[in-house]
């Protein structure tokens, strides 16, 4: 497998060598260090910003079925090299080999989908109140994207940025995480080999807060875009408020399951909810967290739930045996475990887990944990967990429960199984997020809008919204005599 040294960063539709030297990336499954990658300068910050004006126009100038064919042939070169590419995303992430290939599948997809989008950017005519008057309504590109994206689906994020955007003809600059850089730089390849304008998509890797805040403050830039928790929306809000950016914000979650006793098959429910919920170790934003079962089934859901979780082989995501692999860092397994404390001193029973799993000297493993009966005040209710850990509380009535969805800061989204059409109804229209499963916890995919509300973030990726987001709405008012 081609290594850090072998790309670079992405400038002008060449691989270089950064500048600023280079920074570990760290394997979590056993410590070691995979590689060096490299630090962009600020001179190669501003270099990317440079190289994406001088693009637009001639990007701008292809015509729609030939923007159409350069995205569907970046979805075909992800297609050809897509075990190489989910190689890199397990070797990163630890993320099991098999979630690495369905992320890659998803990420083509969002190329196959925008690149008929392309086609597809339609304006309006409107009659005017004035005599021989039109109003016409055109969507016309916003300008250059900085993109900024997580580490926990780390070409997923970045494909549902770039697909739009160049749709919209507007180049972008990505900065990848820093916990998997490779992966970001596979995602490249597959653009390059595409034939994309010299200075299109740019990637950087190095210090976030350098790159966010050198792309923030420079008005050539007009829109960003981020990934990433509420916390670091909310500070680079701030930056982008100085230079007027538009913004679209997909931040945490903490996603609430509402299970009714009239559910059908409850022992299948618990295993689909256990598979969910542990899918890259509970590091999903959407992640189910918070499951509030009716009291009349809980204790028979608890049984089902702890089965399926005994299942779960943990290990290397490269272990083709393996159903979950690690934390993706020191960092991250430290918050896990301070969960844990609050939890021991405080009300609730772990009923599986809760400690570092064994037989591991080295690598950021964590067991499957099942907590009941917290209280409501707990911080484990209130704040995004982000790791392997599922809360399953108990409820008595529909109102009691609404209150519980809706009790933390966020609303990205939630989910609801019942068997009744009115209690289906009933909670899609007061859960309060800005996506809600009903019997299903399928959310996304690339013809569906997919973002949060409240502190979950706003703007979406995705669909035909997605697409607005990269786009600027101008009214002519045209009087024909």
């Amino acid at each position: 497998m081609k290594m850090y040294k072998d790309y670079g960063l992405y400038l002008g539709n060449k691989w270089e060598k950064g500048e600023d030297g280079t920074f570990e990336v760290i394997n979590p499954c056993d410590e070691s260090v995979i590689g060096l990658a490299p630090n962009a300068s600020k001179a190669q910050i501003t270099k990317a910003i440079d190289l994406a004006q001088d693009c637009a126009k001639t990007w701008g100038a292809l015509d729609a079925w030939q923007r159409c064919e350069k995205l569907q042939n970046v979805a075909t070169n992800m297609k050809n090299s897509l075990e190489d590419i989910a190689q890199a995303i397990s070797l990163e992430s630890g993320k099991p080999l098999a979630q690495a290939k369905r992320e890659v599948q998803l990420s083509l997809e969002q190329f196959t989908w925008f690149g008929e989008q392309t086609k597809r950017i339609k304006g309006q005519i409107l009659e005017s109140r004035i005599k021989n008057t039109k109003v016409y309504v055109e969507y016309e590109p916003i300008g250059t994207v900085g993109a900024f994206s997580s580490w926990n689906f780390p070409v997923l994020l970045l494909a549902r940025k770039i697909a739009p955007a160049l749709a919209a003809k507007c180049p972008i600059i990505i900065r990848s995480s820093k916990e998997c850089v490779l992966s970001a730089m596979k995602l490249i390849q597959a653009c390059h080999d595409a034939g994309l304008p010299k200075g299109l998509v740019s990637l950087l890797c190095g210090d976030a807060n350098t790159i966010s805040t050198i792309i923030a403050d420079d008005e050539r830039v007009k829109k960003l875009s981020l990934t990433g928790s509420s916390f670091v929306g909310s500070e680079l809000i701030k930056q982008s408020a100085k230079t007027f950016k538009k913004v679209t914000m997909e931040l945490g979650g903490h996603a609430p399951v509402l299970i009714f006793p009239d559910v059908k098959n409850l022992q299948e429910l618990a295993k689909t909810c256990c598979s969910v919920k542990f899918a890259n170790s509970g590091q999903v934003c959407v992640s189910p967290t918070r499951f509030y079962v009716h009291k009349d089934i809980i204790d028979e859901f608890c049984k089902y739930f702890i089965e399926e979780a005994k299942k779960i082989k943990i290990g290397s995501g490269l272990d083709e045996s393996t159903t979950m692999g690690p934390l993706i860092n020191k960092k991250r397994l430290v918050a896990i475990k301070e969960f844990i404390t609050e939890v021991k001193n405080t009300k609730g029973d772990i009923l599986l887990g809760g400690k570092e799993a064994a037989g591991f000297s080295k690598g950021y493993y964590f067991e499957p944990t099942i907590i009941r009966d917290l209280e409501d005040c707990s911080k484990l209710l209130c704040d995004e967990i982000f790791g392997p850990i599922a809360l399953i509380q108990t409820f008595s009535t529909f109102d009691e429960v609404i209150k519980k969805a809706n009790s933390t800061a966020y609303g990205l989204a939630s989910y609801a199984f019942t068997s009744s059409l009115e209690l289906a109804n009933k909670c899609q229209s007061e859960i309060s997020s800005g996506m809600v499963g009903i019997n299903s916890f399928a959310l996304a995919a690339a013809e569906i809008p997919f973002g949060g509300i409240k502190a979950s973030g706003f703007g979406r990726e995705s669909g035909e919204l997605g697409m607005t987001e990269y786009l600027n709405t101008k009214i002519i008012t045209m009087q024909t005599s």
